[in-house]
């Protein structure tokens, strides 16, 4: 495998493991696959890459049927392949749970390529697409209740799309000086930006886009909408920061995907503006390691 001329390769990989990741009460065979190709493929993406060729491996438990392998594998080969994406080799093994382990190799051009570490104070922070769906979703899956009114968020939670086929634009129109993609939460990663810049941040409370129902689904649980935005993992929305600020983002697609003019980079410290009332951020998202 030889990289393009004056190409950067770039290089991820992910695992996922039956019962921290996933649940196959409420998840499918196709859905789990799925949800393992995307969480690579946007990875690639979050550095402005163009994922290309991927390593899968499973591990399977000796009462799984041959059929449920198979579906694994349809929905690890259809997220692939809506990315332009070839499933090039791999392995399986025998497990005591069922293991998605996910090698995948991109390129980008050489000079092109982002990283969380380039956030500067001053500049602005951005996101794609709306938040909070994949956790409502999650909190319905794990309840039992299913119904169509809830629709979008069992599909943001099962099915989340990869935003590879709008980075090319964002490097165009916006020129990130970092990215990184929301797998743990908007909080939680927007963290390891500032961590590895060595900047803060202020978040702009009432800009941060809400997914569709979601406003409505949180009243009835007594909660706020702005939480499950703040906390939301898998959402795979690519947050980045640039120099430029656009004064009025509402009306900004990129190939019919919005983007949102979130906050701005600090010196240091963690704060979000509220109605104009401007306070420390809590912790919020998904922790690895977390007991």
């Amino acid at each position: 495998m030889k990289p393009a001329a004056s190409s950067r390769v770039l290089l991820t990989a992910d695992i996922s493991i039956e019962g921290v990741h996933f649940d196959r009460s409420y998840m499918s065979a196709a859905d789990i696959g799925w949800k393992s190709m995307i969480a690579n493929i946007s990875d690639i993406a979050a550095m402005g890459g163009t994922p290309l060729y991927a390593l899968v491996s499973l591990g399977i438990p000796d009462d799984t049927e041959e059929e449920y392998v198979l579906n694994v594998y349809h929905g690890i080969i259809d997220a692939a392949s809506d990315a332009h994406t070839r499933v090039v080799g791999g392995d399986i093994s025998r497990a005591r749970a069922l293991v998605i382990s996910i090698a995948l190799y991109g390129e980008t051009r050489e000079g092109s390529e982002i990283y969380r570490s380039g956030a500067r104070e001053g500049e602005y922070l951005y996101v794609t697409g709306t938040l909070g769906g994949s956790l409502a979703g999650l909190e319905l899956l794990k309840s039992g209740i299913v119904d169509e009114t809830n629709e979008i968020f069992f599909e943001r939670h099962r099915r989340p799309r990869a935003r590879h086929d709008i980075v090319n634009d964002i490097i165009a129109q916006f020129a990130p000086t970092s990215m990184i993609d929301i797998s743990d939460g908007l909080v939680s990663d927007l963290r390891h930006v500032c961590e590895e810049s060595g900047v803060g941040a202020c978040l702009y409370g009432n800009e941060i886009p809400l997914c569709k129902g979601l406003e409505a689904y949180a009243s009835r649980k007594g909660k706020s909408p702005l939480v499950y935005a703040l906390a939301s993992g898998e959402e795979y929305e690519l947050l980045f920061t640039s120099k430029k600020e656009l004064v009025d983002t509402i009306h900004l697609y990129l190939n019919d995907v919005p983007i949102r003019l979130i906050g701005q980079m600090r010196n240091k410290g963690y704060t979000i503006i509220i109605d104009g009332i401007e306070k420390e951020l809590q912790d919020y998202g998904h922790d690895h390691f977390a007991k």
